[in-house]
C-alpha cells in the first residue's frame, strides 16, 4: 500500500474525536501507579497472591503503537484499514491477559458462541432439515471493537462475571483492571500519543472476550426477547460480531427485524445479507437444497491467495516454523495433486 494512502487512512481514523483523543505525553508512569494501587488493595484483602501481583506488574513495558491492516477484500485500490494497537508487553498487557483467562471460559458457555470455523461446522451439521422456502442469513457489526461504549461493555462483563461462581472481591478486581485497560488504553502514532475513548483495541488479549460479552448481553436483552426472533429464527450462531441464522418468515419482516436492531444503539449498526440457496459465513459456504437439507463447502474470498514461504527464509530454525509449513499447506497440496 502506498505510504501516502496508508498514512491518510490512519489519520482519517484518528481524527474521529468520539473514539480517539491526543494526549500530551507518555502516560505510563501514571498508569503504573494506578496498577500498583489496585494490586496493593487486593493483595491486602487476600484476593490475589504475590505471584499474581508480580504478573500484573510489568517493570519494563514497551510503548504500544498504532497501525492498520488494509482490508483488500473491501477495495484493492484504496482499502480501508483495520485498526490494531500493538500492545504486547505494554504496561496494560498483563492486565488484559489476566482478564482474558477469566472471561473466555465464561464466554464459551453463552448461547450463540462459536469458537471458529471447525466449531461452526460441528454445530451446523446437527441442524435439522429447514423449511425449503427459508432464508439463509448473515449479519455483522460495523467496526464492533471501536463501537462499544465503555459503560455498556463494563456492565456486560460484570453481568457475565456475576453469573459465574467468582467471589465478590474477585469480580471487583476484574472490574478495576478492566476499567484501566479500557480508559487508559493509549498508543503512539509517529510522534503523537493518543488515548482511545470508546471501544477496545484490536491487539489487546482481552478484546475478543470483551466484545463477546458485550454482544451476549445485547442478544440476551434485545434479540432473544424479540417476538420475531422467537417465531422465525432457527440455529442462531455468532462468532464475535459475525452472525448466522435461518429465517423462516417473510423477507420483509426480516428487514424490519434488522432495522429494529439498528435502532437500539446508534453506535451499534448491523449489516445483513440473505439468500434462499447459499451464503458464506467465516470460511464456510452454506448451501440449502430444494428439500431444505443443509450442506457446506469451503468459502474463499475473491482476494484470497496462497501464501508460500521459501525454505531458505531466515525464520528462526528453533521455532520449527519452516518444518511445519508443509503440514499447514497440506490441504492445498492435496487439491493440486
Amino acid at each position: 500500500m502506498h505510504h501516502t494512502l496508508y498514512s491518510d487512512e490512519i489519520r482519517r481514523q484518528l481524527s474521529d474525536t468520539n473514539t480517539y483523543n491526543t494526549i500530551p505525553r507518555d502516560p505510563t508512569p501514571e498508569i503504573r501507579k494506578k496498577i500498583q494501587s489496585i494490586i496493593n488493595i487486593y493483595l491486602d484483602n487476600g484476593t490475589i497472591d504475590q505471584q499474581t501481583a508480580r504478573f500484573l506488574s510489568n517493570p519494563h513495558p514497551i510503548t504500544p503503537v498504532f497501525y492498520v491492516l488494509p482490508k483488500i477484500h473491501k477495495s484493492l485500490t484504496n482499502p480501508p484499514g483495520r485498526p490494531i494497537v500493538a500492545s504486547t508487553d505494554s504496561i496494560l498487557s498483563p492486565l488484559a491477559v489476566f482478564l482474558e483467562k477469566i472471561l473466555t471460559p465464561l464466554i464459551k458457555t453463552t448461547k450463540s458462541f462459536v469458537l471458529d470455523t471447525g466449531h461452526f461446522l460441528s454445530l451446523i451439521k446437527h441442524c435439522d432439515t429447514v423449511p425449503p422456502d427459508s432464508l439463509l442469513v448473515t449479519m455483522d457489526v460495523n467496526s464492533l471493537y471501536t463501537s462499544i461504549t465503555h459503560e455498556k461493555g463494563i456492565t456486560a462483563s460484570k453481568l457475565l462475571l456475576e453469573n459465574s461462581d467468582r467471589s465478590t472481591n474477585s469480580i471487583r478486581l476484574c472490574m478495576d483492571l478492566l476499567k484501566l485497560v479500557l480508559y487508559e488504553n493509549f498508543f503512539l502514532y509517529e510522534d503523537t500519543y493518543y488515548v482511545q475513548r470508546q471501544g477496545t483495541a484490536m491487539g489487546s488479549n482481552v478484546a475478543p472476550a470483551y466484545a463477546n460479552a458485550y454482544m451476549n448481553s445485547f442478544e440476551e436483552t434485545f434479540v432473544y426477547t424479540d417476538d420475531r426472533y422467537k417465531q422465525h429464527v432457527k440455529h442462531y450462531l455468532r462468532y464475535i460480531d459475525d452472525i448466522f441464522f435461518i429465517w423462516t418468515g417473510p423477507a420483509d419482516i426480516l428487514q424490519t427485524f434488522h432495522q429494529t436492531l439498528n435502532s437500539i444503539y446508534p453506535e451499534l449498526q448491523f449489516t445483513i445479507q440473505y439468500d434462499t440457496n447459499r451464503i458464506s459465513f467465516l470460511d464456510t459456504l452454506i448451501l440449502k437444497d430444494i428439500e431444505g437439507h443443509l450442506s457446506t463447502d469451503l468459502y474463499s474470498k475473491p482476494t484470497d491467495c496462497n501464501s508460500l514461504l521459501h525454505y531458505s527464509s531466515s525464520h528462526p530454525k528453533a521455532t520449527h516454523t519452516l518444518s511445519f509449513l508443509p503440514y499447514s499447506l497440506s490441504p492445498i497440496v492435496e487439491v493440486y495433486l
